[in-house]
């Protein structure tokens, strides 16, 4: 999995285009898992976490985001100080052990959830790896007397857990804690390198409150829940100063966030399933070898076999030939996750629309596209669908201070 932001030129490649649509296609299984998925938890704890000495002024922010996890979606909630100071005959480390340790022990199981929220300030350790999550309290006094905690050793106690684990993080270089992760999933404010934002009315907590909000206890994936926020970061009042960051977990599917039944009355309330969010990824995948590629009609015709469009929006935008082949796709915010880091896959931005230069097809019943010539290898433009020119859709979103990779 990636989570560096430093750029990498080892090329690795598909090896061909049957093959990049199943890694496509098993992603789209695990991010954009089914309503019949939502009833996997018969319980769900939320242990909300930060400093003492704190100086962001992030407590009733945390208090707001606690209590929506208790009132509207039922979920047991207890918080933990994380004491600036150690307590007697005990260190800081210990004590945080101790609790984490004891937490785990009273909610774990196979049908459980265990979210770890946590809002403070955090490095990302000395030069020149950078590959430490350091949390500390206020940054008001001096660097040598402060007080840190290494998360990265904390988290063996959580990652260790039965039954599944999910990791809110709002802190500077918040992707550094999911170093080496295997099996568990997170949602963050900040990429490897990255600072997070500062202003609390734009901050990753606030944007996460609005979408639980939102919600009311509806069912929807953190994938979702993440894309969600992606996409409303270009209203005037849902902007945030940094890109969202979504680590997903290497094999299971994308955990699902619901209010958790009481009553037989309470399980009608949350049949409704919110399976995506809006918005789409563009994404390159290099094939291997230089065979020539189907026609457009044979890149649809596979993609609609395979993956069928009531269950998720995949496009083929483009192709190149270069020493091997280039493909790009467009495909939900919710499915990148579950491809970064596959051999032959790359991000390339967050976009709104498909690709605004091929014409528009002629809608079906309403007379056959044009069939002008082809290059070798290259699809049919007139035959390739997409959306109308000058529609919503088709202005191109890209997020400043994206921190996203």
């Amino acid at each position: 999995m990636s989570y560096s932001t430093r750029a990498s030129f080892n090329k690795t490649y598909q090896p061909n285009f049957a093959a990049a649509v199943g890694q496509i296609n098993e992603a789209i299984q695990r991010g954009l898992p089914s309503a019949q998925q939502q009833s996997k938890y018969d319980k769900v704890a939320v242990l909300m976490m930060h400093w003492s000495n704190d100086n962001l002024g992030i407590v009733p922010l945390e208090d707001e985001l606690a209590t929506v996890f208790y009132k509207v979606y039922n979920f047991v909630v207890e918080a933990y100080v994380i004491p600036d100071v150690a307590p007697p005959g005990q260190t800081i480390s210990g004590a945080f052990s101790r609790r984490l340790m004891d937490f785990q022990d009273r909610y774990h199981g196979p049908r459980s959830l265990m979210i770890y929220v946590y809002s403070g300030h955090a490095d990302a350790g000395p030069a020149p790896k950078y590959d430490q999550c350091l949390w500390f309290g206020s940054d008001a006094i001096p660097l040598a007397s402060r007080s840190f905690v290494n998360w990265g050793q904390l988290r063996v106690i959580p990652d260790g857990a039965v039954g599944d684990t999910l990791y809110v993080l709002d802190c500077c270089y918040a992707a550094t804690a999911a170093i080496d992760n295997t099996e568990n999933e997170y949602l963050i404010a900040a990429a490897m390198e990255n600072i997070a934002g500062s202003a609390i009315q734009t901050s990753f907590t606030r944007r996460l409150i609005d979408r639980l909000v939102a919600n009311n206890g509806i069912p929807q994936s953190v994938a979702s829940i993440h894309a969600s926020m992606i996409s409303s970061m270009k209203a005037t009042n849902t902007t945030m100063e940094k890109t969202p960051i979504h680590i997903a977990a290497n094999t299971k599917p994308t955990v699902i966030l619901q209010r958790l039944a009481k009553t037989p009355k309470d399980v009608q309330k949350v049949q409704q399933f919110d399976t995506t969010g809006a918005g789409k990824v563009l994404i390159s995948v290099s094939l291997r070898g230089q065979a020539n590629l189907p026609n457009v009609q044979a890149f649809e015709k596979w993609l609609l076999s395979h993956i069928p469009p009531n269950v998720a929006s995949v496009k083929v935008e483009a192709a190149f030939r270069s020493s091997s082949h280039i493909v790009l796709f467009t495909v939900p915010h919710e499915v990148w996750p579950y491809l970064d880091g596959n051999e032959g896959f790359q991000f390339i931005d967050f976009v709104d629309s498909h690709n605004l230069l091929i014409p528009t097809p002629i809608q079906q019943g309403q007379g056959s596209p044009s069939k002008g010539p082809t290059a070798p290898g290259f699809p049919s433009q007139g035959s390739r669908p997409g959306p109308k020119p000058g529609g919503p859709e088709n202005y191109p979103f890209r997020p400043s201070g994206s921190g996203a990779k």
